[in-house]
């Protein structure tokens, strides 16, 4: 398995070799490419790219669900949280702790297990692989 995660996190630096020039919405430079990569527990997947760095809070549509990183003052550290990408009632995804969001301390290329809450405890969504590129 833990092949499997360094070569999911090797696909996802490759995964964006070719973005767009800019995005909607971002004014100026952008300071972080943000790569992200959703295998699913079926063994399907998806995956999103997205400049970010201007707004506190930045997020990518990845497959049916959306990341949400929010940045803190000090530059790479960001919260991390992902929820279904439709309105409704759905419950937001959890993580492996329980928690509905995650402490990135730093850029690095990072996992995380994704669960939904369900009645009788909890189903496995899949793992979220992210990664920051710096643009400075």
């Amino acid at each position: 398995m833990r092949r499997l995660s360094s070569l999911i996190l090797s696909a996802l630096l490759l995964a964006a070799a070719v973005s767009p020039a800019s995005a909607a919405g971002q004014f100026g430079k952008p300071l972080y490419l943000v790569k992200a990569f959703l295998l699913k527990a079926d063994k399907t997947f998806d995956h999103a790219t997205n400049w970010c760095g201007y707004d506190s809070v930045c997020t990518l549509t990845v497959g049916d669900y959306d990341v949400r990183l929010r940045f803190f003052m000090s530059g790479r550290s960001y919260r991390l949280r992902v929820a279904p990408s439709w309105d409704g009632a759905d419950p937001w995804c959890i993580f492996a702790d329980g928690s509905d969001e995650a402490l990135v301390a730093n850029g690095q290329p990072h996992d995380e297990r994704l669960y939904y809450r369900t009645a009788s405890g909890r189903l496995e969504l899949g793992t979220l692989y992210i990664a920051l590129e710096s643009l400075e």
